[in-house]
């Protein structure tokens, strides 16, 4: 027994391998037991390293966050859990690559059926890596092979892809299923029957791993797994290859077969040729039929997915992620940019938002003054009422237009240029308004002079102007003849 599930607080002692085995593996972050529930005990809380993990079979998985409630799952015989992962997840209802919180172990597939376990441990000594923690048979014949990290590692994007990276690595020079390579996979749950070695003081830290990667695979800038679509045919990258040339199983037809019609398309392939070569794909690779209540998958499927790849603009290559988590393998291009030209306005029926801007200040400039409700005036433009509100507001916020609006019956909406406002300021700087006799005027007071800034809508001040002023500032009048 290992010295964590020794000395944790938070254990359960363990009554068959198979126990010990998932406790030691989440025992870090994974609570022996529920925790209390009500109010006064979950109000606030929420637990960023809790671990959810999943149990069961391919079409049905159960998620799990305690031990106490793992081991009752596995002991139940009324439930199926020939599958478990070996990486926990913060969601406890999406198995996602996106939703992993922790990687706990690194698992590998060897489907070298009839191979004894000696001689499992025998293929990884010849790798230069050290003894498993624990080895599985499956029902095939085959074995999967578990190292577990002393510590947990926290799943962030770059951890995940240096995870898949190290594992691609490990399988290729053990032999290992490299299509079961990834954060993201389930496998074999063992048994006392399955499990066929097991040694708990086999566990290391991750950067070991990192380490053997360094010294027997260093990074080669031209085996990085990059294409330039411009200049290489996507097809001929290895990760692609694989997928055409390769067994595809059950539960990964559909989602490969859409992926190397997408890959065939980037390369320019015809339609026709991707088409024939799909075809062979699924005669000699993809498995035929179809599990228990599902639907089988056939050469029917296979054309519509190329035809529904090559008839649509917005399809132009795969997802390189979704690529290299089928394969394993590293795989990163640059796509090729394609945009269609946008069509006349003559032929569209709708028009954008500048070009309802571009209408609205030519009608300005021709007209000077436009006025009316706002329905009256969007008519007028061609425009929906919500979008001319909408350009209006964006023109008048720039200072393209000044709009005016009355309300009340009759009420309307002016709209003018600014710079009919300045001409109308230059034409008429002197406004005389005549003085009304009361009995605060005098009879020498003739008008009012208001200096007005029409354009800040503000009165600097006002003059009263008089007989004996006013005289002095007219020009003096013409001699008679």
């Amino acid at each position: 027994m290992s010295q964590m599930l020794q000395t944790s607080p938070n254990f359960i002692v363990p009554t068959t391998r198979s126990e010990e085995f998932f406790g030691l593996l989440f025992g870090s972050y994974m609570n022996a037991y529920p925790k209390r529930s009500g109010k006064e005990y979950n109000v606030g809380k929420r637990d960023n390293e809790r671990q959810w993990v999943f149990v069961g079979t391919k079409e049905r998985m159960k998620s799990v966050a305690t031990q106490s409630t793992l081991n009752a799952i596995l002991a139940d015989p009324t439930f199926e859990t020939p599958f478990y992962t070996p990486n926990g997840y913060f969601r406890r209802d999406k198995r996602w690559t996106e939703s992993l919180r922790w990687m706990n172990a690194l698992t590998f597939d060897f489907d070298n059926y009839g191979e004894s376990s000696k001689e499992v441990l025998e293929r990884i000594d010849r790798a230069g890596l050290p003894r498993p923690t624990a080895i599985t048979s499956t029902p095939s014949g085959g074995h999967h092979v578990t190292f577990m990290f002393t510590e947990p590692v926290r799943a962030t994007e770059k951890a995940i892809r240096l995870y898949s990276a190290i594992m691609w690595h490990m399988a290729d020079d053990l032999g290992a299923d490299k299509a079961a390579v990834g954060a993201n996979r389930i496998f074999r749950t063992p048994t006392e029957q399955s499990l066929l070695y097991f040694e708990p003081e086999n566990r290391y830290s991750f950067a070991l791993f990192k380490e053997w990667r360094e010294i027997n695979h260093s990074f080669n800038p031209c085996a990085s797994g990059f294409v330039n679509v411009h200049t290489g045919d996507l097809m001929s990258h290895p990760a692609l290859q694989y997928l055409l040339t390769n067994p595809c199983d059950y539960g990964s037809r559909d989602v490969i077969a859409f992926n190397l019609a997408l890959a065939m398309k980037a390369s320019d392939w015809s339609e026709d040729q991707a088409e024939t070569a799909l075809l062979d794909w699924f005669i000699s690779c993809c498995a035929k039929g179809a599990q228990a209540g599902k639907k089988p998958f056939t050469e029917r499927d296979v054309e519509y997915k190329v035809s529904y790849v090559f008839r649509s603009a917005k399809f132009h290559g795969p997802k390189a992620a979704i690529i290299r988590e089928l394969t394993g393998m590293a795989f990163y291009y640059r796509t090729r940019k394609q945009w269609a030209s946008a069509k006349p306005r003559s032929e569209r029926e709708r028009s954008h938002l500048n070009e309802w801007k571009a209408d609205l200040l030519d009608l300005l400039q021709a007209e000077k003054e436009l006025s009316g409700t706002q329905q009256e005036l969007a008519n007028r433009l061609g425009s929906p009422l919500t979008s001319f509100k909408v350009i209006l507001g964006q023109l008048k916020s720039v200072g393209k237009v000044i709009v005016e609006t009355r309300r009340g019956r009759g009420g309307q909406t002016v709209i003018k240029l600014p710079e009919a406002l300045e001409n109308l300021v230059e034409e008429s700087n002197l406004i005389i308004f005549p003085v009304v006799e009361n009995k605060a005027s005098t009879p020498e007071e003739i008008g009012i002079v208001v200096f007005a800034d029409f354009r800040k809508r503000k009165i600097d001040r006002i003059e009263r102007l008089k007989k004996d002023k006013y005289a002095a500032e007219q020009p003096d009048p013409e001699p008679p003849d």
